[in-house]
């Protein structure tokens, strides 16, 4: 047998918690089958807390300030630094991309896809293009094995709700009904694909969101009342908050693990050339890495890892429960155009959280103890300098590392003329 086909699922905007906390709202059936049926990575973090370079980040196994893409305009991948779905290509498997949102082809993120389709934002699951593109699986348009980046926009403002899923009995706000329209297309893509399919369920990034409809309309009338210039209660890319940064990551693969029958068997070798076997209903909860989710699927196909990057597989946290102790860099931008001063660059451990403004002193840094303080409400700054010095130290460190950081390359001016074009039809501009 080959190879598995790889599905790497991202869905914008879907926050940790919706997949996975306690208290969630909305209805989905079909994730969480397949959460029970698999691994699933509680603490991931996203590198940043915008579409653009989260999605470079992930493609590469870098961080922004090496692959140079640091905001969703005017910049593009570095050129001189590797996609890891070129190593997929490399080993045999057909490459295809499904984007929407921000992810236009001019940011240079189709590097290593052999096709990289880009659709408006208004083209859903629900919508003819998801017909059409189940009907294109099921014709086999894509040669076997195979590993398909599908980037979903259904979760981002302003919410796409099929009617049937309207009412409060699917959530208690837009964003929550809004899954459970999407957990309901989920259900019939994923009936199309082939058994021995190994999912990657993931979140380029997570969401703000105003817990109920009538607090949501008391927002919406004062920022009409006061203008855009209110403080913003809804949406990302304003920091690196943990309701921005913890993203679900979910490894499956379906087949027997369609109904949850599959045996645990974490302790077997994985064969590249036989059926995929995955632990189930696994929960890790040691901190792990938007960076490194791909890293993973690479080696848990059997194909080597790059040494040359941030990241690295998680394969052994999955089938041997080895402790990995990983630390995330994190980084925010609060503008499109990437205002320097606008600038958050922060580092996570399982205990802790430091942020601050690197070109911008009027910002205060920030320390958060997570586990006694996970709504970062208490800034610990002036009481642990000690330890936001540490962190601070192992940001710079990573930063003048043995991976350079570049000033990223820029986009003609054709091609930010056309990028803006797209922003302003999805409302970023």
């Amino acid at each position: 047998m080959s190879r598995p086909n790889i599905l790497f699922l991202l869905i914008d905007c879907l926050r940790a918690d919706a997949v996975l906390g306690q208290d969630r709202g909305a209805h989905t059936p079909t994730l969480d089958r397949l959460v029970r049926s698999g691994v699933a990575c509680t603490q991931a973090i996203a590198s940043a807390s915008s579409t653009t370079p989260c999605v470079a980040s992930l493609l590469t196994g870098t961080y922004s300030f090496v692959h140079g893409l640091r905001s969703i305009f005017g910049l593009k991948l570095n050129p001189d630094i590797p996609s890891l779905v070129e190593s997929f290509r490399e080993h045999g498997y057909y490459t295809a991309a499904e984007v929407s949102g921000p992810l236009f082809p001019e940011t240079n993120l189709d590097r290593g896809f052999n096709t990289y389709n880009f659709r408006e934002g208004a083209a859903y699951l629900s919508t003819p293009w998801g017909t059409d593109f189940r009907q294109r699986l099921q014709n086999e348009e894509f040669r076997p094995p195979w590993f398909l980046f599908l980037h979903l926009w259904e979760l981002h403002h302003r919410r796409h709700i099929l009617p049937a899923f309207r009412g409060r009995r699917f959530g208690r706000n837009r964003y929550e009904r809004a899954l459970s329209s999407l957990d309901a297309e989920l259900a019939r893509f994923l009936a199309v694909l082939p058994d021995n399919t190994l999912v990657v369920i993931h979140g380029d990034h997570g969401e703000h969101v105003v817990k109920t409809d009538f607090q949501y309309r008391l927002y919406r009338l004062i920022r009409d009342l006061a203008g855009r210039k209110t403080f913003k209660r809804e949406g990302h890319e304003m920091d690196v908050s943990e309701d921005l940064v913890r993203v679900p990551l979910v490894f499956s693969v379906l087949g027997d693990g369609r109904d949850g029958q599959n045996e645990q068997n974490g302790q077997d070798e994985i064969d590249a050339q036989a059926s995929l076997s995955l632990p189930t209903g696994k929960r890790i909860s040691q901190l792990t890495r938007q960076i490194d989710a791909l890293p993973t699927a690479l080696d848990l196909v059997g194909i080597p890892v790059p040494s040359q990057i941030h990241a690295q597989s998680l394969k052994p946290a999955i089938l041997d429960d080895s402790q990995l102790g990983l630390e995330a860099y994190v980084e925010a931008f609060l503008r499109i155009r990437s205002d320097q001063r606008d600038q958050r660059v922060g580092w996570r451990t399982s205990e802790w959280k430091y942020v601050y403004a690197p070109h911008n002193p009027h910002l205060p840094a920030e320390l958060y103890h997570l586990s006694d303080d996970p709504s970062e409400q208490r800034n610990l700054v002036s009481r642990h300098p000690e330890v936001a010095q540490l962190l601070q130290r192992r940001i710079e460190d990573l930063q003048h590392g043995p991976l350079a950081a570049t000033p990223g390359l820029i986009m003609t001016e054709a091609e930010k003329a056309e990028v803006e074009k797209r922003l302003t039809e999805l409302g970023y501009m």
